[in-house]
């Protein structure tokens, strides 16, 4: 009987050792595993995003957010559209246009910032009136001598006419809401390349997010006698996301982030005004 019970034993204890050893390793790992986010769109948040994206990587350094060169916001909603991306970054909502061929949008706005026309040193002005920047762009005022600086002639720098930069100064400022663009005008696709022509052609005049004329040190230009920094000042756009619900995880987590503390100091310090 003793070694029979003994036997009974050592088999029930070898078929519990195998039940918690399979249990055990059928067990589901605790750990989320983050994927890589990418953010394709704008470039008005491109340095911004890019920046906080650091600061992220720093506290999270499992999780890698990649900020790409710009596309235009066109390019962002599109790249959502079509399914290419789950999330894009924009400066405008998506328009009826957009919407008919694509679908509803999610929008989330979580920063603004001002736009701000900036000109090269030869030009000597340091303000303009909202009557003088539209005879400029109309091609009506060609050398910077008759608006108060110096002998030099006016170099027009243009954008895409459907870019929100160009959208909010047709809406803030009267007489350049159907105003032509002189077609001798430099066009500039994407703010990267107005930055390089601000930087290279003389005479130039242009307009960029204040955030990307304060890092490359351009000369800004108050309207009417109020500076882009200044709380008054009447233009800026809204930096915000599209997407598709739900939301990826690894993306939602850093789209909360831009909530933050750290985050939003970076926005202030780089001159934008955190929305989240």
């Amino acid at each position: 009987k003793e070694i029979v019970m003994q036997r009974l034993f050592r088999a029930c204890t070898a078929g519990l050792l195998f039940l918690i050893t399979a249990g055990c390793a059928h067990q589901e790992p605790t750990t989320t595993r983050f994927e890589s986010v990418t953010l394709p769109g704008t470039g008005d948040s491109q340095d911004l995003l890019r920046e906080v994206a650091q600061r992220y990587a720093l506290q999270f350094p499992e999780r890698q957010v990649i900020v790409p060169d710009s596309i235009g916001s066109e390019g962002g909603i599109k790249a959502v559209g079509t399914g290419a991306a789950p999330i894009g970054r924009v400066a405008r909502h998506p328009s009826p246009k957009e919407v008919a061929a694509y679908g509803e949008f999610k929008y989330t706005e979580f920063a603004r910032v001002p736009v701000a026309f900036v000109i090269s040193p030869q030009a000597g002005v340091k303000h303009l009136s909202e009557e003088q920047i539209c005879a400029i762009y109309k091609g009506l005022l060609t050398n910077w001598q008759a608006a108060g600086g110096r002998d030099v002639s006016i170099n027009v720098q243009a954008r895409p006419d459907g870019g929100s930069n160009m959208q909010t100064i047709r809406k803030q400022i009267a007489c350049f809401t159907d105003l032509q663009v002189t077609p001798k005008a430099n066009f500039n696709l994407h703010n990267a390349d107005l930055v390089q022509s601000m930087k290279t052609l003389p005479g130039a005049i242009g307009f960029m997010p204040l955030s990307e004329a304060e890092l490359h040190n351009f000369s800004l230009v108050s309207l009417n006698g109020i500076a882009p920094n200044e709380p008054h000042y009447k233009l800026g756009i809204g930096l915000g996301f599209v997407y598709k619900q739900p939301l990826p995880l690894s993306i939602q987590e850093f789209v909360d982030y831009l909530s933050t503390a750290p985050a939003k100091k970076i926005m202030r310090d780089t001159g934008h005004l955190p929305v989240l």
